[in-house]
């Protein structure tokens, strides 16, 4: 059986609280258990190096695209599969097309744009047939969640958008989703 891949989005740096980089190794670890792969940003470092080790440790082939500029600037990891691409467009191009399901992690302005992208092309129906799951362990999207609320609310997006959009902040409920993915 071919294996489904899942698109995560977090942050190149490990942020303020230990916990985040412990949610991405479980995150990693999930994925790898499950049968999954893992496409995500190639670095090493952060939270994304914390999930890409724990999946591929646990089983998962890692798919890893970056631009080449930004290789210079963060160490991708090795053993991997890599693609270097000429600019965050095509990387992001390539990430989307390969993914089955989107993950959002806590990240910075990075992860922000990814997952606003994500979210504006399936409302474009550019991504059809694909879910996105934020994942708000700690309550770290709250003030996102609830703008996306408040836009759904003034009429901005519409009421089918929701279907597409998963709110989890919970491992058991991200090991329910995925058993029936």
């Amino acid at each position: 059986m071919l294996k489904k891949n899942i698109c995560v989005f977090c942050g190149a740096s490990s942020g303020a609280d230990p916990d985040h980089e412990r949610i991405a190794e479980k995150i990693g670890e999930i994925i790898g258990q499950y049968n999954f792969n893992l496409v995500y940003g190639a670095g090493s470092t952060g939270l994304m190096g914390a999930c890409a080790k724990s999946a591929k440790k646990n089983g998962s082939k890692v798919f890893g695209i970056m631009p080449r500029f930004l290789g210079k600037i963060e160490e991708p990891l090795e053993k991997i599969d890599l693609t270097f691409t000429k600019t965050m467009r095509t990387r992001k191009a390539m990430m989307y097309k390969k993914a089955s399901l989107f993950l959002i992690l806590p990240g910075g302005i990075g992860t922000l744009d990814e997952c606003v992208e994500v979210l504006t092309l399936i409302q474009l129906k550019q991504i059809e047939e694909k879910k996105i799951v934020i994942f708000n362990y700690k309550n770290y999207w709250d003030l996102l969640i609830k703008l996306l609320k408040k836009m759904k609310k003034e009429k901005f997006m519409n009421d089918n958008f929701y279907s597409d959009l998963i709110e989890l902040n919970d491992f058991s409920k991200l090991k329910t989703l995925l058993k029936s993915f």
